[in-house]
């Protein structure tokens, strides 16, 4: 038996309820054990010496005095903190909603800081374009389509008050692009 066991046993011992194999090993850790001794015979002559203390006396109006500050304390209702910890914000209880939401402000406003629109990084295109890189003699030049001025634009079929036939069906459609 340990002493915290031996603890839980001692008002069993004193009343006389243990069974013989719990009350031996009991016995065998009071003399093993003087913490457990002392704190055993302690007990024990407290409960011997109770019928010869006198008699406390309270005044007439002590049970009612009792009652209603016990009254005064059950009515007292929840503190902040309790009424605040009832809530749960998304399914979180208050203290981590509350540590997300720092961490999430914190994330942002480093983000922020870091990616500053004023001091973006100058990032070189031509490395890390995905072409073959061009040959010093011919240098790379992008494919530029012109558009035939023989066909309509866009902005010539707008509602701007011209509702000439600008593309007559005998006209062909000429495609771009290809060979």
């Amino acid at each position: 038996m340990n002493c915290y066991n031996f603890e839980l046993n001692i008002s069993a011992y004193i009343e006389g309820e243990l069974k013989q194999a719990v009350r031996a090993e009991f016995v065998r850790h009071k003399e093993e054990c003087k913490n457990c001794g002392s704190k055993l015979a302690d007990i024990s002559s407290m409960i011997k010496q109770m019928p010869h203390l006198s008699q406390l006396t309270t005044s007439d109006n002590f049970m009612s005095n009792l009652r209603e500050r016990i009254q005064e304390i059950d009515n007292r209702g929840p503190s902040l903190w309790e009424r605040i910890s009832q809530f749960t914000f998304f399914g979180f209880e208050p203290v981590p909603a509350m540590g997300f939401a720092l961490a999430m402000f914190m994330v942002i406003g480093a983000s922020y800081l870091l990616i500053n629109q004023d001091q973006l990084p100058d990032v070189d295109l031509k490395s890390l374009s995905t072409q073959s890189t061009p040959s010093p003699a011919k240098p790379f030049t992008p494919s530029v389509t012109t558009p035939d001025p023989a066909l309509p634009a866009m902005a010539d079929s707008d509602s701007a008050g011209n509702h000439e036939n600008v593309n007559p069906p005998n006209m062909p459609i000429k495609l771009v692009g290809g060979k």
